[in-house]
């Protein structure tokens, strides 16, 4: 990227006072916290009052003009969608790219490398479609917002790979605890969701950054809690039991709500046959609708939360608001909108708790004194499940809400919700959407990398095979003059039939009689292990792992059908795997202004 010349002349300056100053890496690593605090502290300050005034242009400004209709009610959403068109049309790629599993995908297979205008771009997109009254919330937008802000600032600064994740993450954490004024659950949100690890290098800069953010928003924004609750206490140790009764359902409510996101995405992408670009207004309409009859699903609003908790809602709206809020965040994302799904996990949490509380008070009112207590703890249960990060939902409930007496309940749900979650479908909402793409994060970097790679990008087409029916003899003089170690075997009808190694065939070297009884058939393994042309290179790395070969058959498999079309090499794979790191590292060079850096003082 080429910087303006004023840019560059202060680029050059700060690097020549580290130079002179002869700073640790980790002091250069927390002063660059300290700037994307800051950075990202002001970005926050930015986008909540685009918040405030879509949200006050929406509901109050256009009403004004156009007079009070419920109508109204129902086409705002889809017009707030309409107003996406130019962004997604501008910016096709980078406009669906939307949130955690966007700054997740960039830490863990680009090294940190993001697109810093991409954080305006998702200011605009998600303050229209959460301000118009799309479900969905402001933290998921936020923590791409501050990504981008702190990869800007790491590129700017050509920080190097793995310091560059790290300024990253210090971004998505001071994003969270300036939106949510919790500077603790950003932090264990950066270590526990983005990064993926806990370390003393890391944990330092992601600290200092999301205290630099909080206290900027402290200053500007917002002070003291988000929520503010009733102060409630575990009367009986006997509602520990209700309340890992309530963790259960919450796991189980938490598995379908990530179905219905994933249905609801596949929905809007595969069957509606309508224009990219005006999808989600589709997703609007269709929560406008819901937003009729229950406004509390609309936007991203904390006050139906609060109500919820104060036993406000009678048991049926708390039991349709579970329903309906899953319906309408799978709309609003599923069809294409900005927005995160944090808050609507609180919002499900707090529903869905107070709706349990409830339910107990009735049968066991000398045990289950506080039904609003639920209400507090499921948040925290329900978000633990829905994100697979039980430590960041009890530190952010927490912090939200300052509501520490019910801290055992709320470890106890969470715990049991996450694990009820995780039994059923084994990763979370953010690592089962980019596991859709073929990136698996769980598994490592590495073989996140090799994820984005197919077997039909480095597959070879040089092979020998033989019919089924050839003699010892046939088989013997293939691998003799031929520089392979392995042969494949094939039927009558062209099938692959087996594998023959050249080890194979040595237990019949000194057995004359039988040299032209044995066939090639009889030699051969036919418990093959193959990959198939779409298979990624994660795959077949782990068959590797537990044969020993060092090639594999690559297979057009078709029922019964098993075409042999080319091989693949571990040595090839690996290359393959070296090949793309470099490249990526290039890209990321591409992006630094060489001419103003050549005499960066950190290697």
């Amino acid at each position: 990227m080429r910087y303006p010349l004023s840019l560059i002349w202060l680029q050059k300056q700060f690097l020549s006072v580290l130079r002179r100053l002869r700073i640790s890496d980790q002091t250069f690593l927390i002063l660059l916290a300290v700037i994307v605090g800051l950075v990202v502290g002001g970005g926050s300050f930015l986008f909540e009052k685009m918040l405030e005034f879509s949200n006050a242009f929406f509901w109050e400004i256009l009403p004004k003009w156009l007079g009070e209709n419920k109508l109204w009610i129902v086409l705002t959403p889809c017009l707030g969608a309409f107003l996406l068109v130019p962004f997604i049309l501008l910016f096709p790629v980078d406009a669906t790219k939307d949130g955690v599993p966007a700054t997740m995908e960039a830490v863990a297979l680009n090294n940190g490398l993001m697109r810093w205008s991409n954080s305006f771009l998702r200011m605009f997109m998600s303050a229209i479609t959460l301000g118009s009254g799309g479900s969905g919330g402001s933290e998921g937008p936020i923590i791409q917002i501050g990504s981008s802000l702190a990869s800007g600032v790491g590129q700017f600064l050509r920080v190097s790979g793995n310091r560059l994740r790290v300024i990253v993450a210090c971004g998505a954490a001071a994003g969270l605890a300036s939106i949510f004024n919790a500077p603790i659950a950003g932090v264990l949100f950066a270590l526990e969701v983005v990064l993926g690890e806990f370390n003393v290098h890391s944990f330092s800069p992601i600290v200092i950054s999301s205290v630099i953010a909080t206290a900027f928003s402290r200053a500007y924004l917002k002070t003291g809690n988000v929520l503010t609750v009733l102060p409630y206490e575990l009367h009986s140790a006997w509602e520990i039991i209700f309340y890992a009764v309530m963790g259960t359902v919450a796991g189980l409510i938490s598995v379908g709500f990530i179905r219905w996101m994933q249905i609801a995405e596949q929905f809007f992408h595969h069957k509606v046959r309508l224009p990219r670009a005006v999808k989600p207004a589709l997703g609007g309409l269709l929560v406008g609708g819901i937003g009729l009859f229950y406004p509390q699903i609309f936007g991203y609003s904390y006050v139906p939360i609060t109500e919820a908790i104060y036993g406000q809602f009678v048991l049926s709206t708390l039991l349709a608001l579970v329903v309906l809020k899953i319906v309408a965040t799978g709309f609003t994302i599923g069809s294409g909108g900005s927005g995160g799904i944090l808050c609507p996990s609180l919002f499900l949490g707090a529903v869905l708790g107070s709706a349990c509380g409830d339910i107990f008070n009735r049968f066991f009112p000398h045990i289950v004194v506080t039904p609003g207590a639920y209400g507090v703890v499921g948040m925290g249960a329900m978000l633990g499940a829905v994100v697979q990060a039980p430590m960041t939902a009890i530190i952010m409930v927490f912090e939200l809400t300052n509501a520490y007496t019910v801290i055992l309940p709320m470890m106890t749900s969470c715990i049991v919700a996450t694990l009820v979650q995780k039994s059923i479908l084994q990763g979370s909402i953010y690592t089962l959407s980019l596991a859709r793409r073929g990136i698996d994060i769980e598994a490592g970097r590495e073989m996140g990398i090799l994820s984005s790679l197919q077997v039909k990008d480095i597959m070879e087409f040089q092979f020998i095979k033989i019919p089924a029916h050839a003699t010892y003899d046939a088989v013997l003089k293939r691998c003799l003059t031929n520089a392979g170690n392995y042969l494949y075997i094939v039927n009558d009808d062209d099938n692959l039939d087996g594998v023959v190694s050249f080890s194979d065939l040595k237990e019949f070297v000194f057995e004359e009689g039988l040299k032209d009884i044995v066939l090639a058939r009889d030699l051969a393994n036919q418990n093959v292990v193959y990959v198939t042309p779409d298979e990624s290179l994660a795959s077949a790395l782990n068959k590797f792992s537990f044969i020993d070969m060092e090639q594999l058959p690559v297979v057009e498999a078709n029922g019964t059908s098993r075409i042999i079309k080319g091989i693949i090499t571990r040595n090839h794979l690996l290359k393959a795997y070296r090949q793309e790191m470099l490249k990526r590292v290039m890209i990321q060079e591409k992006h630094w202004n060489v001419s103003a850096m050549d005499d960066h003082p950190l290697p």
